[in-house]
């Protein structure tokens, strides 16, 4: 199903797509690493948005 990995990229006869590695091929179907993934990346936008909000705030806009 896969092919195999390309291990030397300086070798003139690899130029097609980079084929992922075996460790790559494992994170990418693992469960718990992508709701580890999704949670980071969660709070992250939820922190960032509220930086916006408060920032918003401390702006004083005349009317």
């Amino acid at each position: 199903m896969y092919k195999e990995e390309e291990l030397n990229f300086a070798d003139p006869q690899f130029q097609t797509t980079m084929i992922p590695g075996k460790f790559q091929r494992f994170m990418r179907h693992c469960i718990p690493w992508q709701f580890i993934r999704m949670v980071f990346f969660g709070f992250r936008s939820i922190g960032i948005i509220m930086l916006n909000l408060r920032n918003e705030k401390e702006i004083d806009v005349p009317r």
